[in-house]
């Protein structure tokens, strides 16, 4: 026992012994070791701390730092990933996201979410339906999950057929004063503001419509006649226009004819939307309304649409851009045909559809307004080998509508719509024509008014002559593939 105790001081005191330096190196190691991991194991405590305190930014932080060790931890993913949704980085939220596998259910939900507020509709609806079939009906997010995936059906159902317009300005104000963005001249009627939304009286002052509540919550819209300068008592519009919660915003066009409104009944696209329907007179009632679509509704409140003939334009409020304020934007566009956007690119349609080029900023007492020049409409292939459309918007009969061209199932018919869509096209470029003819024409001088006045009706005649056909066309196409 002695012997073995002085060999072992032997060995530490030599100093040149191998062994004894591997040992100690050995020790250093693990040692080093063991700290590094204990900082690591504090570190990524650390983000859980922060992350549970909802201090996404710091809790961010800390998890990309730990990503730079362990790049493939899905837990560290994860939780990045809604870090970066937090703070309104949606990009780096679903790269994360998307790295971090299935491991955690609730990431398709967020998925989702982020899909669903860019309007990518068809990855918002694989993303709902994906986390669904990890949960059950009981579950809390199930019922809203639900509501989600039937909103994002009826939003791709409306981006298959944006309108083309030409908007002219948007005004951003408080919700007290949106009238005061409506210059409507007296042949449009008045409008006014009540507490249930607004009240429209005609230019004759004989007719006039505005909103009630009917003691249940609901709110409806009736009209009322002016006889021997006496009110009649209040009708109440039929039940197809007073089908939401919530009805009002009536704007009748000078026709009698054409009633806009805002309501939130379902089928919509979210909060109020913009609705149309016209007096049948041989009926004597009025027809179901229709949403009038996009760009002109939104997931959000959409209401107030009021046209002006006299002054060719037209306006509506929503307040699509305001969140977290009371503040709403109205937007200004000129009247005239209307067209639909078509091979667009889906980031470039969704961008049009929900009129993002026009987000106001400023303080709402200090009226902003922005131009937006007429998006062109893609030229439409005139060689048979030139890329068509990626997308038509062609109604059939009331319950089928072609929004591609492979939908035709008649070739005759298929090969006289392409022929349309060329004449639309020439018709749309004769249009812009004409209106940059008579804006030469109102600044212009005498010698070159005269110039014009020529070119003008000739230009005008062209435009019906081609609208003639482009009716006769599209009833011919109908025909051709009805008998298919």
């Amino acid at each position: 026992m002695h012997f073995f105790s002085y060999l072992c001081s032997r060995f530490w005191k030599n100093q040149h012994n191998p062994m004894r330096s591997w040992i100690r190196n050995s020790i250093l190691c693990c040692s080093m070791l063991l700290c590094s991991a204990g900082a690591f194991g504090q570190s990524a405590a650390h983000a859980d701390a922060l992350f549970a305190a909802g201090d996404y930014e710091a809790a961010g932080r800390q998890y990309e730092a730990l990503l730079k060790r362990q790049p493939t931890q899905s837990l560290y993913l994860y939780r990045a990933a809604r870090c970066a949704q937090e703070t309104g980085d949606l990009a780096e939220a679903e790269a994360y996201f998307l790295k971090a596998g299935t491991k955690y259910p609730l990431r398709n939900y967020f998925l989702g979410e982020i899909y669903f507020s860019q309007w990518r509709m068809p990855e918002a609806l694989a993303s709902y339906e994906a986390y669904l079939s990890d949960i059950n009906e009981h579950h809390e997010r199930y019922s809203h999950v639900q509501e989600r995936i039937a909103q994002a059906q009826v939003i791709a159902r409306y981006l298959k057929h944006v309108q083309r317009v030409e908007m002219m300005a948007v005004e951003r104000l408080p919700k007290s004063e949106v009238l005061s963005a409506y210059p409507l001249s007296e042949e449009a009627g008045t409008l006014r503001l009540d507490s249930l939304g607004a009240s429209y009286t005609t230019q004759r002052n004989d007719r006039r419509y505005y909103a009630v509540e009917d003691g249940t919550g609901k709110v409806m819209i009736v009209n009322q006649q002016r006889l021997l300068h006496q009110w009649e008592q209040p009708d109440t519009l039929r039940a197809s226009i007073n089908a939401g919660k919530v009805n009002t915003y009536p704007f009748v066009l000078p026709d009698g004819a054409t009633l806009y409104f805002a309501s939130d009944k379902e089928g919509g696209l979210g909060g109020l939307d913009i609705y149309m329907t016209r007096y049948n007179a041989s009926l004597g009632e009025w027809l179901p309304a229709e949403n009038i679509g996009m760009p002109f509704n939104s997931e959000k409140d959409d209401y107030l649409f009021a046209v002006d003939e006299q002054s060719g334009f037209a306006c509506f409020a929503t307040n699509r851009h305001c969140a977290g304020t009371d503040s709403v934007e109205v937007y200004k566009m000129a009247l005239g045909e209307r067209t639909f956007l078509r091979g667009l690119p889906n980031a470039d349609l969704v961008a049009l559809a929900r009129l993002d080029s026009l987000i106001m900023t400023g303080e709402p007492e200090m009226p902003v307004v922005a131009i937006l020049h007429p998006q062109p409409i893609v030229p439409v292939s005139r060689g048979r080998h030139e890329q068509l459309p990626d997308s038509i918007y062609f109604v059939l009969s009331d319950d089928a509508v072609y929004t591609h061209l492979s939908d035709f199932r008649s070739d005759s018919a298929r090969v006289l719509y392409e022929q349309y869509l060329t004449l639309e096209h020439q018709q749309a470029q004769a249009r812009e024509m004409m209106d940059s003819l008579r804006v030469q024409y109102s600044r212009a001088d005498a010698p070159t008014r005269a110039s014009l006045q020529a070119r003008i009706p000739n230009l005008q005649m062209e435009i019906e002559e081609r609208q003639k056909k482009l009716r006769n066309t599209l009833t011919q196409v109908r025909v051709l593939e009805a008998e298919r």
